[in-house]
């Protein structure tokens, strides 16, 4: 399986932390991916790395926001609320741990999806292609 590594998505995704001061965002590192083969008809999936793991191996809190392929078909601000929703399931804990879609969750969800434009995420316009 071919994970492609978006590492402008990812610099945009800092940037937009530092820039809307999402404090408990600026301390867990967050890899993006494009999974070009995945069946899914998902658009994105989030997934953390547990706590156990972290500890042992002397990690940061690490999340890997995973892109498929429809996520392609989406314009730049549907793009954007799909990466504001994949944000809105980490916990201020940053524990590895995933939100599920309560209360919290539909909170920052609301609020990320306000706070972030297209201009946020340069790498995610429509003809920046990754």
């Amino acid at each position: 399986m071919a994970y492609i590594r978006l590492a402008s998505v990812e610099a945009d995704i800092k940037n937009a932390v530092v820039r809307h001061n999402l404090n408990h965002l600026f301390q867990v590192d967050i890899v993006v991916v494009y999974n070009p083969n995945s069946h899914s008809k998902a658009v994105a999936r989030i997934w953390g790395i547990n706590k156990i793991f972290q500890e042992v191996l002397g990690l940061n809190p690490v999340y890997i926001m995973e892109l498929l392929r429809p996520f392609k078909r989406l314009s730049c601000a549907e793009r954007v609320k799909v990466i504001a929703h994949e944000l809105a399931h980490i916990p201020a804990t940053k524990s590895g741990a995933l939100r599920p879609h309560n209360k919290a969750f539909w909170r920052d969800y609301k609020l990320y999806a306000g706070l972030f434009k297209c201009e946020d995420f340069p790498s995610l316009k429509i003809n920046a292609g990754f």
